[in-house]
């Protein structure tokens, strides 16, 4: 057994408060999302040396994509979601988007373009360890052609990440513009600084300690997020939990013990679940949490969809793994 995703522990002088939000609104969140929807073949095998060959355990083929998967685990935590992408004319692009109905995620605003060339990827799982390697062929042909601003207006929430930068440019300008906060997925680095300047909430994987040279000093990292624009930093530890920071001090979370199958999506829908937390006006630790939780359950099932709960699954797991209270939730 791993672990995965998180249960929360704190700094006794730095950790800010959890204050119960009761989930009982009538309207439910409106979160958009702008960034990759792509499709995934999924293998699950052992590790083998190049060159060899291995038999499949398992295989899935299912919609993939940062943004997506996160809107993907909004819409199946209660949310009302819309994405803004791009797609090619191909049969590629008729998969992801029967798939994104079928979950309820509005693609209204996915942009067609009957030339281009769907983005899709080959992933392989470690059946011991539920580690992945993926192989992704990038779109092409496609070209970003304007927000519709009205629509960023009304969300609560907008996530992005930097698959396609015309894109995420236009939609963090738009949200800022309108106050929506927002939030990211992405590794900063100086190219991606002139729209980072304008997010909210920056929720960083853990390779961001090594490709900006931190090593081991999570402080400074989250320092050099705020430097960036971000009022509140994040970074995702894996099976080591997270720590974050925002204008309350600095708090951590420790890992929920699961069974774990595939790691694929886990930072996608914890970008999701926290964004949630968020349209619901929770504190950064409590979203972080929550967002933690989903992401545990999410990986007890192969694929990057297929494990992700909905609310009542999430609240029972947390009023069962949590030491803080989601009794009222």
């Amino acid at each position: 057994m791993r672990i995965l995703g998180l249960t929360c522990a704190s700094h006794p002088a730095i950790m800010s408060p959890i204050m119960e939000t009761p989930l009982t609104e009538k309207r439910p969140p409106h979160i958009v999302g702008a960034g990759i929807c792509c499709l995934d073949h999924i293998v699950v095998a052992p590790s083998i040396p190049w060159g060899d060959t291995a038999q499949v355990r398992e295989y899935c083929m299912q919609g993939g994509g940062l943004v997506a998967t996160a809107l993907v685990a909004c819409a199946r935590l209660g949310a009302q979601t819309e994405l803004l992408s791009m797609l090619g004319g191909d049969v590629t692009a008729d998969q992801i988007l029967d798939e994104l109905e079928d979950e309820h995620v509005s693609a209204v605003h996915v942009a067609r373009h009957p030339s281009g060339a769907s983005p899709f990827s080959f992933i392989h799982v470690d059946e011991k360890t539920g580690e992945r390697t993926i192989f992704h062929r990038r779109a092409a042909g496609m070209e970003w052609r304007g927000t519709n601003r009205d629509l960023i207006a009304r969300a609560q929430v907008v996530l992005v990440d930097d698959y396609y930068p015309d894109l995420v440019r236009d939609v963090t300008r738009a949200a800022h513009d309108c106050g929506v906060p927002i939030v990211a997925d992405t590794t900063p680095t100086e190219a991606n600084a002139d729209w980072i300047r304008s997010v909210d909430v920056m929720i960083a994987p853990r390779h961001y300690l090594r490709a900006g040279g931190f090593g081991d000093d999570l402080d400074r990292a989250l320092d050099a997020i705020h430097a960036m624009g971000p009022a509140t930093a994040v970074i995702t530890l894996g099976s080591d939990g997270w720590e974050a920071s925002d204008a309350n001090g600095r708090s951590r979370g420790a890992a929920f013990p699961v069974n774990v199958v595939d790691t694929i999506g886990a930072g996608d829908v914890f970008h999701g679940a926290y964004a949630f937390g968020m349209a619901k006006g929770w504190p950064t630790p409590r979203c972080a949490e929550f967002a933690s939780a989903v992401a545990a359950i999410k990986c007890t099932r192969v694929g990057g969809r297929t494990g992700i709960p909905t609310l009542p699954q999430t609240l029972e797991f947390l009023r069962a793994h949590s030491p803080n209270d989601w009794a009222n939730a």
